[in-house]
């Protein structure tokens, strides 16, 4: 028969084995949205999950946790090289963050953020229709955001930029005619039109203009976690190899894809001085293309 002595040092291991499973569960930061309605981050952090469950027996247990701060990106670049309540966020690369962050360099939307529709208002429909060239185009004032890595690439491919500083603000710079276009990624502009247009009613989705932009967003990782950086490299290209990272591209985005009808418009293209020879351009199962 078990001693008393005996039961309570079994009791107690225990309780000890349990808190430390408990206690051994790491916390990652992630970024907060900007608004209620700013649903940017949710496919990222989706995956980020995914990543971390298949790769928790080589690095451990981790959970992601918001870190309720909605931050500019300025704001978010110091947090994450400090590291402390911002651990993981998804970006398209520009040099600041390239040079100060690391960088796991497999693009996790497959470049469909590169593929820019417009919003517009419905009274300018009659404007746009007498565009068809490139340089015409250009001279259409175009709504950017201040801190965003595309505004910069589209100033210096020649574009008339109007820059803003809030994420939402934006959206009222478009209906108070301070610029005529604002370009949103395949991924954004359908959920962002369905949210605002029953407030917003003169606002539309453009149906004739596409610009291609090689537009990469990777998660951009603090240096105080090298072991993070390696961890989510090795989950994405686990689910790159398996198969699975294709379904859930597919299941997030396929339909957005389709009902773009890329095909059926004029399309520009420029390039994207932010990106090097160490963005994996060339890797033709990282990217989205027209032809699939």
């Amino acid at each position: 028969m078990l001693t008393s002595i005996k039961i309570k040092f079994l009791f107690l291991l225990l309780l000890f084995t349990y808190n430390y499973h408990v206690f051994a569960v790491t916390t990652i930061f992630t970024n907060h949205p900007l608004s209620s309605q700013d649903k940017r981050y949710e496919y990222p952090q989706k995956l980020l999950d995914r990543v971390l469950s298949i790769t928790s027996e080589e690095f451990g247990a981790s959970k992601l946790s918001s870190n309720g701060l909605s931050m500019n990106r300025t704001r978010a670049l110091t947090s994450l090289i400090e590291g402390k309540n911002l651990h993981v966020m998804a970006e398209a690369p520009k040099p600041e963050w390239n040079e100060k962050l690391l960088v796991v360099r497999i693009p996790i939307r497959k470049g469909i953020q590169g593929f820019r529709l417009f919003l517009s208002k419905d009274e300018h429909k009659a404007h746009l229709s007498q565009i068809n060239t490139f340089e015409e185009f250009k001279l259409v004032p175009t709504g950017s955001g201040e801190h965003w890595s595309t505004t910069s690439v589209l100033q210096e491919a020649g574009f008339n930029v109007v820059k803003g500083i809030d994420y939402e603000g934006l959206f009222g710079m478009l209906m108070r005619k301070r610029f005529i276009v604002f370009g949103r990624g395949i991924n954004e502009i359908f959920e962002e039109f369905d949210q605002r247009h029953s407030a917003l009613n003169e606002l539309i989705i453009d149906k004739r203009f596409l610009l291609y932009i090689p537009l990469p967003t990777y998660f951009f990782v603090t240096p105080t976690k090298p072991e993070l950086r390696n961890r989510i490299e090795l989950g994405l290209k686990r689910l790159i190899t398996s198969g699975e990272f294709d379904k859930i591209f597919e299941a997030e985005f396929g339909d957005l894809i389709e009902k773009a009808k890329l095909d059926k418009r004029i399309k520009f293209s420029i390039s994207n001085p932010n990106l090097s020879e160490e963005d994996p351009l060339k890797i033709k199962e990282y990217w989205y293309t027209e032809s699939h």
